[in-house]
């Protein structure tokens, strides 16, 4: 939140940073997507079609047909950095939190980036 001289707040929509840590063919749409505001979560789940979740719509919305691969999952794991014991990452200056699951040999298998 940035004051004004007025007394009134500017609430700076930080969202660009969270879309930076996907892939450019999901965060592409997400960037000029109508309810943008709206968003809640991305799921990258390794196999799975990506998707969207966002505040007051009951479905998920499939961001591309073709599965998220591992390559996908490293990509955005190299531009957040390191995991937690938490299996939690954050990115700095914000409230954005990326989870990370991971299979019983400990690779990660799915991230869901939660917009803060």
């Amino acid at each position: 939140c940035i004051p004004e001289q007025d007394g009134s707040v500017f609430v700076r929509d930080d969202l660009d940073t969270i879309l930076q840590v996907l892939p450019s063919d999901l965060r592409d749409p997400l960037a000029t997507h109508p309810e943008r505001a709206n968003l809640l979560e991305i799921v990258m789940d390794l196999g799975r079609r990506p998707s969207a979740r966002f505040l007051g719509v009951e479905r998920d919305e499939v961001l591309r047909e073709e599965p998220i691969t591992s390559e996908d999952l490293e990509a955005a794991m190299d531009k957040v950095g390191a995991f937690g014991g938490d299996n939690r990452a954050g990115i700095a200056g914000t409230l954005h939190r990326i989870s990370a699951i991971r299979n019983r040999t400990g690779g990660v298998v799915g991230l869901t980036c939660r917009v803060g």
